[in-house]
């Protein structure tokens, strides 16, 4: 895995960062999600879990699934360790979303998780990476 984003915010004098790690061939089964050449990313782990539909509405869209999987305090602010996997929109990220629901405590899987799991349509939408990240990190942490 390759770290492939470090967004920064400021909030209230303290620093916020969302460190991205994505998950290659990513599939969900009863442990968790596999990925890469069979490595596992255990439900148990899996602290909180965001996504949205990224790109634009009339061109090239994918939805994309953030778990955070640790938030670590530091002197500096807050990290959320992040890793992402992605899908195009449609069954595959319908059936993504229910495997995130059913394998993580429910209050972990964010409103639009439940809301693609259950109508297959994402309730965020966002035009590019850096917005979506810069929502996710307003959202997990005060």
């Amino acid at each position: 895995m390759r770290d492939t984003s470090l967004l920064q915010l400021a909030s209230g004098g303290h620093r916020k960062r969302y460190r991205v790690e994505r998950l290659p061939d990513a599939k969900p089964c009863a442990q968790g999600i596999l990925f890469g050449g069979g490595d596992l990313l255990g439900w148990e782990v899996i602290q909180s879990a965001v996504v949205a539909e990224v790109g634009e509405p009339e061109g090239v869209c994918a939805v994309i699934f953030d778990l955070v999987v640790d938030r670590l305090a530091s002197p500096e602010g807050v990290v959320f360790e992040v890793r992402r996997l992605d899908t195009e929109p449609g069954e595959l990220a319908m059936e993504m979303a229910r495997a995130i629901e059913r394998g993580l405590v429910s209050e972990a899987a964010s409103p639009s998780i439940k809301s693609l799991a259950a109508e297959g349509i994402s309730s965020q939408r966002y035009h590019d990476l850096e917005e979506f990240e810069a929502a996710a990190l307003e959202s997990l942490a005060p």
